[in-house]
């Protein structure tokens, strides 16, 4: 099974625009509902393949936007 990361918003708009900044740079990811063990005030989180991401880049993309998240392995 792959390990990836979850990335949790405080907003659906904020998930929304972390997918069109990542599309934009090339990074790979999918939207998902925001797993039961990872406390978020939003429904919907980001899932990234661990062995696939650059997560320095990805969070140069977002925070380079205003986008605060938090980050999780799973």
């Amino acid at each position: 099974m792959s390990s990836y990361y979850i990335l949790t918003f405080e907003s659906i708009h904020k998930v929304m625009k972390a997918e069109q900044l990542l599309k934009s740079a090339g990074i790979k990811h999918d939207i998902i509902p925001t797993p039961k063990e990872y406390s978020s005030d939003c429904g919907m989180s980001i899932r990234l393949l661990k062995g696939n991401t650059d997560l320095e880049r990805v969070n140069e993309t977002l925070t380079s936007h205003n986008i605060s998240f938090k980050i999780f392995e799973k």
